[in-house]
């Protein structure tokens, strides 16, 4: 059996949690000395939208290889300013001529090709398949049509025929046998009209056969009708799917090898590259009579006095990012700060991994010192109050309800506290619209925990 505790242990323990409640309580308590006096300020308080983003040129130019002719001389090398329109190199045109008699070869080749495919042959190939397949669609039609039908219509009569004269033959035989009995008639009619029904019996039996017979051969027939034109259509059809695939195969190789002949028209006579954009030949990457491939990077060209900061702007944040807004850029690595302005937002958001960004375009100010790929933090004003009322954030404290106070000292010297109504901080100081002016002092608790534990004192002595 359980034991009985006792009212002597319940008390103990009553008073053992009373002795710690307290402790904690002297220990959370806020004494005189337990405060830091703060005055109240008249200051500016700013927030900011925080993008980080990499230096990049507005204007530039990635030269890359459009054939495979090597570089017969550049005009340029690193470092020199162009602008659009400058000359940048000559390819090397010692082997488009052979190149362009080849691919002129390879053009005919495919036409006559096309031509073959569209030809004669296709024709009489499609016309001897549709003939078989006309001549299987007039075998089902016959075997389904009037012939059959005159035929079926004859052995039915027939059958009918048949059926009636066995109808009579076989009610002429039950009427002599039944006078035969009575003495009404000879055995001699009797015999006549057996033989008569018999005679009837045997040609019932042989226009059923014929009947039964036709409508088999009938089936049969039209089953096989059936059959050879599904087999002639599907011939025709697989035949003309096959010629056009061949026309298809060919009409695209022919475009290839025009599209090839045509490149290297273009080639010849375009052996000259300019510049496209205006700024510094910053890289060159091949060397004169180098083998190329097309695609092959050639040269960088770079617009260092149109700088930007491309950044991705969450759809939340949209809202404090416009057109002409002033921007302030940081780069860490060079411990500076530039102006930018925001020239470009994208219209169209861009969704990775279920979230929307739009890309916006911030103009930098010309430095000498910026240098692309660049690291930077770039600062948009969000909020801004002028000649606030400002405490510390550590100042505001707030009660079992979430509403702000501060602690003050009263008239007798003691701690109080007062409601108050913020505004909008920067994470270490806050605007405070009503509840305390500028000049004023307020207490800054030096203990934490002890709003939230205890709730706010009214008055402490």
């Amino acid at each position: 059996m359980l034991k009985k505790v006792s009212k002597k242990k319940f008390i103990i323990i009553g008073i053992s949690i009373l002795v710690v409640g307290l402790t904690i309580f002297n220990a959370l308590k806020p004494k005189e000395g337990n405060y830091t006096e703060e005055v109240a300020k008249t200051q500016d308080i700013v927030t900011y939208y925080s993008f980080e983003g990499n230096v990049d040129s507005n204007d530039s130019q990635n030269v890359v290889s459009k054939t495979n002719l090597s570089i017969k001389t550049f005009h340029v090398k690193e470092g020199d300013l162009v602008n659009v329109g400058d000359l940048l190199f000559e390819l090397d045109d010692s082997n488009i001529a052979s190149s362009i008699e080849q691919a002129k070869a390879s053009v005919e080749l495919a036409r006559i090709n096309l031509e073959m495919a569209r030809g004669s042959s296709k024709d009489q190939q499609l016309t001897q398949a549709q003939l078989n397949l006309n001549t299987s669609k007039l075998n089902v039609d016959q075997a389904k049509g009037p012939t059959m039908e005159q035929q079926v219509i004859q052995t039915t009569n027939a059958l009918q025929s048949a059926q009636a004269a066995f109808d009579s033959a076989n009610l002429n035989l039950e009427r002599v046998q039944g006078l035969y009995q009575i003495g009404g008639a000879a055995l001699v009619e009797v015999e006549q009209a057996k033989s008569t029904f018999d005679s009837a019996k045997m040609q019932l039996d042989a226009a059923q056969n014929s009947f039964d017979n036709l409508e088999i051969n009938i089936n049969q027939n039209i089953s096989l009708a059936n059959e050879q034109y599904e087999s002639a259509r599907k011939s025709y059809n697989s035949l003309s799917e096959s010629l056009n695939q061949n026309i298809r195969i060919s009409q695209e190789q022919l475009n290839q090898a025009q599209a090839q002949y045509d490149s290297l028209l273009k080639q010849a006579k375009d052996m000259r590259v300019l510049a496209e954009a205006s700024g510094e030949v910053s890289e060159i990457y091949v060397l004169e009579n180098e083998s190329l491939i097309m695609g092959s990077p050639i040269m960088d060209i770079v617009n260092y006095d149109e700088l930007v900061v491309k950044l991705r702007v969450d759809e939340y944040d949209l809202a404090a990012v416009t057109l002409n807004k002033d921007t302030e850029v940081t780069i860490s690595s060079l411990d500076k700060k530039v102006r930018g302005k925001v020239t470009d937002i994208s219209k169209q958001a861009r969704v990775e991994n279920g979230v929307s960004y739009f890309e916006a375009t911030i103009s930098l100010e010309k430095n000498e010192s910026l240098r692309v790929g660049l690291s930077t933090e770039v600062k948009i004003l969000n909020e801004k109050a002028e000649d606030a009322t400002t405490i510390s954030m550590k100042a505001i404290q707030f009660d079992n309800e979430n509403l702000p106070y501060v602690y003050y000292r009263d008239n007798k010297g003691k701690v109080a506290t007062k409601p108050v109504k913020v505004g909008i901080n920067d994470g270490t100081k806050v605007q405070v619209i009503e509840g305390i002016v500028a000049g004023e002092t307020v207490l800054v608790p030096a203990v934490e925990g002890w709003d939230v534990m205890m709730g706010p004192p009214r008055e402490v002595d």
